[in-house]
């Protein structure tokens, strides 16, 4: 991945708190509103979750997931302009050391989930990305794989 595409991939994911989460249930896909935190290196994407929820259920059943951001204002402009990035890859519960490091993470981008995140029923996921896909003015798509 070139240095300008890695820059407005790590710009886009920076500013924005919340993505969507696409996992697959048994019959249908399903999609949740997340507060995520990428990783430097953009490889990973932390999220969290309660156990007791289809979306952990479905994350049990299959790792692929997608995560989808993006940075429209629900204007019409925003099919000139808008951009969204949807993020492939394996979403596995992390757990000792590295639930330790994905959850400070997060809270460093969301200190309000210090209460959630101590919770004994609060899965921590990371999500190994492999393929980055942006849509830039509507219609132009680059795949960006990472390395």
């Amino acid at each position: 991945m070139d240095r300008a595409l890695r820059k407005r991939i790590a710009g886009l994911l920076g500013r924005q708190k919340l993505g969507i989460l696409a996992t697959q249930g048994r019959t249908y896909p399903y999609q949740n509103i997340v507060a995520f935190a990428a990783g430097r290196d953009l490889k990973t994407i932390v999220f969290a979750t309660r156990r007791a929820t289809s979306k952990y259920r479905n994350l049990k059943l299959r790792r692929r997931v997608a995560v989808f951001v993006d940075d429209r204002a629900n204007r019409e402009a925003d099919f000139q302009e808008a951009t969204g990035i949807t993020a492939l890859g394996m979403a596995g519960e992390t757990r000792g050391k590295e639930r330790a490091r994905s959850a400070r993470l997060l809270l460093r981008r969301h200190p309000f989930l210090k209460e959630f995140l101590a919770a004994p029923d609060c899965a921590v996921f990371a999500v190994r990305v492999r393929v980055y896909v942006l849509v830039l003015r509507f219609e132009k798509v680059i795949e960006a794989r990472v390395r």
